[in-house]
């Protein structure tokens, strides 16, 4: 009698979370996205050297989302000797463990020729980024940044007129196969600081932007650019007392990087905890929100 008695609580507990799954699920927006991870050449500091990219592109392309949006990414593995994954910086997998990107642990390596589908929810706002995670693919430059927007019909805590991207990364002319030997022989080689820091895949490597403004002289001359070279510094174009939000994230292999804004050119600049920073020493991602002077 009292099995008799639950059964039909059950199956009310049941019919429950069906229509809960159901419902978040119709609400949700699949969005989709079909990439193909291969080397290719390109000069992120104006000297010319093998990247990672994909669908040709360095870095890779920006995912832009909602929270709650379910991003499914079909990978092609088109490099010719080794396997490849990728893992989400920040996505929590809640029920998708197996789309984590963690190389043996929870999915073996995607193998060359082959195609895995990765499709998972999105479920908080924020300024994420993905990266290779097998061998030293991320210093080879095989990553990206992962927009997830607030869901629709809901305003963001603070209120702003434009956003930037800042994706950090660090570069080295050594081969990326070549450097997991030297970090990996024993006794460990170390493989020296990077030889430049790139911003959205652009650095400087064989001239300085600081030039002229170093009185002491950096030894390097200073960066003629005409503004349509692939290695000239991005350009952001704000407006008097206007808000702007900017999102950074650092997806270095091994630098831990500052972050300053000078002085001058911003009277307010905000994080997401709301309190006033000149300066910023962090190892992964965050939103700034700044306010340029009259």
């Amino acid at each position: 009698m009292a099995l008799l008695r639950l059964t039909p609580l059950c199956l009310l507990v049941y019919l429950c979370c069906f229509v809960l799954f159901v419902s978040s699920v119709l609400g949700a927006k699949a969005r989709h996205f079909e990439w193909e991870v291969e080397y290719m050449y390109g000069a992120p500091d104006c000297l010319e050297n093998v990247v990672m990219g994909i669908n040709g592109q360095f870095p890779g392309p920006t995912i832009k989302a909602r929270a709650g949006d379910i991003v499914v990414v079909h990978l092609t593995n088109k490099l010719h000797t080794e396997g490849v994954v990728i893992h989400w910086h920040g996505i929590r997998q809640l029920g998708t463990p197996w789309a984590d990107g963690t190389a043996s642990i929870s999915q073996c390596a995607i193998n060359p020729g082959e195609t895995f589908v990765y499709r998972f929810k999105v479920d908080k706002a924020g300024t994420y980024f993905y990266h290779g995670h097998y061998g030293m693919q991320r210093s080879a430059g095989l990553y990206g940044l992962l927009i997830v927007d607030v869901e629709e019909g809901k305003k963001e805590l603070f209120q702003y007129d434009g956003e930037f991207n800042l994706l950090l990364s660090d570069w080295w002319h050594k081969g990326v196969h070549e450097q997991e030997v030297d970090l990996s022989a024993n006794p460990m080689r170390w493989i020296g600081e990077p030889q430049s820091l790139l911003i959205n895949g652009r650095g400087q490597y064989n001239c300085s932007l600081a030039a002229a403004h170093n009185s002491k002289g950096s030894g390097l001359p200073g960066c003629k650019f005409r503004g349509n070279e692939g290695c000239a510094p991005n350009i952001l174009h704000v407006m008097p007392n206007k808000t702007y939000r900017l999102r950074v994230a650092s997806t270095t292999a091994l630098a831990s990087l500052n972050l300053a804004i000078g002085v001058g050119t911003f009277v307010n600049y905000y994080y997401f905890r709301g309190y006033t920073i000149s300066r910023l020493h962090f190892l992964s991602n965050l939103s700034l929100f700044l306010q340029p002077h009259h």
